[in-house]
Parts: C-alpha cells; structure tokens; sequence
C-alpha cells in the first residue's frame, strides 16, 4: 500500500506555454501593426496619385508608378509626373512628436530642388506643388485647416521656375471652376479650395492668365529655355480629386497628348534615375540593396525568424532531456508523508498499524464524497459518516462498525495474508452499501 491519498493535485500552469503564448500574440500584433501601415502609403493615400495610373492604362494610355531603384530609360518616358510633398526642400524632415504635431506636418519625405530640376530638364515633367498637410492624407477629409502654407507652396514654385512666375493663391469659394479648352469642347476642371498662381510668363493650360491650375512654364537660367509644366492644385489629379468635376476627362485628354506615344512615368523617388538608352549603368553594391532585404514584406520574415531562434534557444538552454515536473503541487506533502509512513510500517512488519491508517483513510474518503471536503461535522467524521450509513443501510451500518472495532483491535504486528482478508472484509461492506444506495 503506497499511496492513500484519494486527492489529485490540481492543474499547474506550465511557464513554457505561457511564454510560446506571448511570443504567438506579440508576432501576430507585430505583424497586424506592420499590415496596417500599408494603408497609409503615400500612393494610396487621398494625396496619392494610383488613382490617375489606373485610370490612365485603363484609357489604353500606358501609365506606370515609379519608386526608384532601377534605371529608366529616359527616351521612352512620354511625360515625368513629379508630385511635392516636401513644402521645405533641401532641408531635412523634423518628425513629429505627436499626434498633433504629425496631422499638422507640411513635408511627407524629404526632397531636393536640383533633382527635380534636373529630371525635368531630361524629359517632359509634369511637377505638382504640395497642398495638404499629413492629416489630409491619415484622417481622409479636406479642412481649409489642413492647406499647407501659402508661403511655403510659394516658395516652392518659385525655386522650381523662378519668383517672375508670380504668387500663388487659394479662391475664396470652397469649389471653383478652371476651364480646359478640350479636343471638342470647353472643360472645367473642378477643385476644392483652389490653389492657383498668377503664372507670369507661363502658357496657361488650365485657367488663365493670373488665375492658373496648369502652365507651360519655363526652367530658370537653362539655355535651351526648357519648359516644364507646373500643376499648382495636386486636387486635380490625385486620387480624392479625380473624380471631381471633367478632372478625369481632363487627364485622359492632357496627359496622352503631352507623352505623345510613349509612356507616362508618376515618380515618386528622390532621385534622378534618368539615363540614355546606350549609356551601361555599373555601380558597385551599397548598403542599401541588403537594407532591401530587411524592408516590409521582408521584414515580417526577419521578425518570425527571429522570435522562433530566441524561443528555440531558450528552450534549449533551460533543459537537456525529457521535460520533468518537479514543482510542488497542492497536497504533495501530505501524500509524500503518507507513502513514507507507509513504507516504514511495511519495512518493519506493522501491517496491523498499516490496515488501522487505511481504514481510517477510507473513511475520510467516502465521508469527503458525501459531506464535501470542506463539510464540519459534529462527534467527527466517522461518527457522521455511520450515521448516515445507519440511516439507509441500517445492517450494513451495523457490520462496519464490527468490522471497525475488530480491525482496530488487532496487533501492529499483523500477518500480511491476514490484513488482506480484514481489506476484502472492509472494502466488500463499502461496495454493497454503495450498489443499494
């Protein structure tokens, strides 16, 4: 008889478990913060212009999204689309500090005057001034509240083409009107909170001399006497004001004609990717082509990895073999306690002494069943627990409690064979008691 205890220790929480659990809950968050990113990409974005691409191939007009990387082979670019989001540049972007601080921010990325000077005196640029504060683009709404400066846009324009360009300005109605003299009629590209500019020097395209959305404008100090086209409201052909008035007629009918039958390049980089159609581009390996590897979707790869390392070198330097579970546990005492008495009765020949603990026990036992664990009981629990055998079993009641008194009787020093039979005895009682109950 090694163990008497009818109690089962209850559940433990194993730290490892817990551990993987957070490590699964912080990937997923990890990787639910870095898919939710993507809706806020520029491109995308209100201010973006994926918009017009689609809209452009989808006019049979082919149209293409450019974020650097990779040459472009500047004799098939029809028209460089240059969007500004910079109001400041040349001058480093500050981030924000706070929500406040980021829905006010005039400047997306950091860009550079000569770069957009120089591509656009590669090839056919279409440059778009700045409008919208950063909370245009995350909340989604256009506020008078959320224009960027006037000086700043101004300034802008004015590093682009020169201060003779003249001012720019917002319409005092929140829409207005700007006529296109189309292939067949007059149409009316329609903005909200019209930013124009006086655009001194300047062709108009849409508007007019004074009050233009789109000139053809001249590069300062170029020799050729290059002309860019200068788009001062990007409302026009972003993706939130595309869709306003002939805007998305306007684009299908400009645009084609300006590229002519080459294609339409929106370039969103930092950089002059132009080159010639002969010229070989050898470079050597920067920095940059493995910081490619570590950029989204890549970067959720790197995060996985990285989580599934430290949780293998953790588990393998905490253990070496089969898990075991030695920590203490609710009632370990007390059954530890009961298997060395018992043994030590067993070594020495107390069977007797043994049979008198086991009854004892099992009274417990079935008095526990029927009152609960925790039941008080008046005269005892033994006592209770024949009254209540007595009350339903009255013969029964009777013959364990003989039993009771002749196995208490008995010496310590018992023969085993003779405890057995006294077990069986004792034991049959409670399952004939238990059968008719």
């Amino acid at each position: 008889m090694t163990d008497i205890s009818q109690t089962s220790p209850p559940p433990q929480i194993r730290l490892d478990w817990v551990i993987i659990a957070l490590v699964v809950l912080l990937s997923l968050g990890v990787f639910l913060y870095l898919a939710a990113q993507r809706q806020y990409v520029l491109r995308e974005s209100t201010n973006g212009f994926d918009g017009l691409k689609i809209w452009l191939n989808s006019e049979s007009q082919p149209t293409q999204s450019f974020t650097g990387g990779w040459p472009l082979d500047r004799s098939t670019i029809g028209l460089l689309v240059q969007p500004i989001f910079d109001t400041h540049p040349d001058t480093d972007r500050k981030a924000a500090r706070t929500k406040e601080e980021l829905l006010l921010q005039t400047d997306e990325f950091d860009q550079q005057i000569d770069i957009i000077q120089e591509k656009a005196g590669s090839v056919q640029s279409l440059i778009i001034l700045p409008k919208w504060r950063s909370g245009m683009r995350l909340t989604g709404y256009g506020h008078p509240f959320l224009l960027a400066p006037r000086g700043d846009v101004q300034t802008v324009l004015h590093q682009i083409v020169g201060p003779d360009v003249g001012q720019v300005f917002y319409m005092r109605t929140p829409f207005s009107d700007f006529d296109y003299d189309g292939d067949r009629e007059v149409l009316a590209a329609r903005v909200y909170a019209g930013q124009a500019f006086e655009g001194i020097g300047c062709e108009p395209v849409i508007g007019r001399p004074g009050a233009m959305l789109l000139g053809l404008c001249p590069l300062p100090g170029d020799e050729d006497r290059d002309q860019v086209y200068v788009l001062s409201d990007p409302d026009v052909l972003n993706n939130h004001g595309l869709r306003l008035g002939e805007n998305a007629l306007i684009a299908a009918q400009l645009l084609p004609q300006i590229a002519g039958e080459n294609r339409i390049v929106i370039d969103y980089s930092d950089r002059n990717w132009l080159t010639e159609p002969e010229q070989i581009v050898q470079r050597e390996r920067t920095w940059e082509d493995l910081a490619r590897l570590f950029e989204y979707p890549f970067r959720i790869l790197w995060i996985g990895a990285a989580l599934l390392l430290a949780l293998a070198i953790w588990r393998g330097g905490i253990r070496n073999g089969p898990v075991t579970n030695d920590g203490p546990s609710l009632g370990t005492g007390k059954r530890a306690a009961n298997r060395a008495r018992a043994r030590l009765m067993r070594l020495t020949g107390q069977d007797g002494a043994l049979l008198s603990d086991f009854v004892n026990t099992r009274i417990r036992a079935q008095a526990a069943e029927v009152f609960g664990p925790g039941h008080v009981v008046n005269g005892g629990v033994e006592a209770a627990y024949l009254r209540y055998m007595r009350a339903r079993q009255p013969a029964l009641a009777a013959e364990l409690t003989d039993l009771l008194g002749t196995i208490r009787g008995l010496p310590a020093h018992l023969n085993a064979s003779d405890a057995i039979t006294y077990i069986d005895k004792f034991e049959s009682i409670l399952e004939r008691f238990a059968d008719d109950a």
